[in-house]
């Protein structure tokens, strides 16, 4: 039976138990008198991006069935063991990043049994799948969206569609298969986008509020509900992304904030040891926009630093 097949006009809140995990998801269900598309919510892949988490709360708490066509499905976090565990944004029993991890596998680890989960329950019976991110509790970010980009293009342009609503500052195509939950909903046939707004381990009143608005924006579009709500700024379009990681461990320096443009050749920040030697510096390669990056000063070899919007 598929998740999204509840009585007309009811509204159902439960926490889900994971087959094969054990772990449990909290979902809200709510499904109006008249037909229409079924629309996916997911926060929590990673488990500290609490702003993402705090809106899937809210939205749940508001959405009535009266208000609504069709049904909408909200899992709150996807990920619960580790919001729990204060995890730094992996499974905890395999320390797998779960958006690495889909379409999963019903014989794997915990992060591949948490994904197939997801994919079998919840994503084959979606018609639009909005992902709720934000920084984790090493990053900050601009507000930025992905959409789409795999597929044909009604795929593609339905995606692009859904993320011109999110009122940030960029939407990003994602051409590749990297194992997040956008792609497999991709590989599904399933339009979405991932949102980003907010991070650091934190949360704000502004941040939900605007994440609201965000989704019920998509939400009217997609012929759900009527709501109105205006759009105060456009994102501009970005088709590639190039992104740099630490060479060497040591404490990281980042000569700029998020959402700041650089050009080509100009310094993005360096690591130096303790003794304050420099190990590694980082140059932008491109004119381009620092989407997000990694604000703590402890850095391992091989860890993101930074994610640049390339501008061409």
């Amino acid at each position: 039976m598929s998740v999204f097949d509840i009585e007309r006009g009811g509204k159902r809140q439960n926490m889900v138990a994971v087959t094969g995990y054990g772990a449990l998801l909290p979902v809200t269900v709510v499904r109006g008198h008249e037909d229409g598309p079924n629309v996916l919510i997911t926060a929590g892949i990673h488990n500290q991006e609490y702003a993402g988490i705090e809106t899937a709360n809210r939205l749940a708490a508001e959405l009535e069935a009266e208000c609504i066509k069709g049904c909408v499905c909200i899992i709150h976090v996807c990920n619960p063991v580790g919001f729990f565990g204060y995890a730094q944004d992996v499974v905890p029993e395999d320390g797998e990043n779960l958006n690495r991890a889909f379409p999963g596998s019903k014989e794997g680890s915990a992060s591949q049994k948490l994904a197939d989960f997801i994919c079998e329950t919840f994503i084959k019976d979606a018609s639009f799948l909005i992902d709720l991110h934000c920084g984790g509790w090493r990053e900050e970010l601009i507000p930025h969206v992905y959409y789409q980009g795999m597929g044909d293009k009604f795929l593609e342009n339905a995606s692009k569609r859904m993320a011109g609503l999110v009122e940030a500052d960029y939407m990003v195509r994602s051409g590749c298969y990297t194992g997040s939950l956008l792609s497999f909903a991709s590989k599904s046939g399933v339009p979405g986008v991932i949102i980003e707004r907010g991070g650091m381990g934190e949360w704000s009143e502004e941040d939900v509020n605007i994440y609201l608005a965000d989704i019920k924006r998509i939400l009217e579009r997609t012929g759900v509900m009527q709501f109105g709500v205006p759009q105060r700024k456009m994102p501009v379009l970005l088709t590639n992304v190039d992104y740099f990681a630490a060479e060497t461990d040591g404490c990281w320096y980042p000569s700029v904030q998020a959402g700041t443009i650089v050009m080509k050749g100009e310094s993005l920040g360096c690591i130096r040891d303790f003794f304050g030697n420099e190990l590694f510096k980082v140059e932008a390669r491109t004119d381009c926009v620092i989407l997000y990056q990694t604000r703590s000063l402890a850095m391992k070899s091989g860890d993101l630093l930074l994610a640049c919007g390339v501008i061409e």
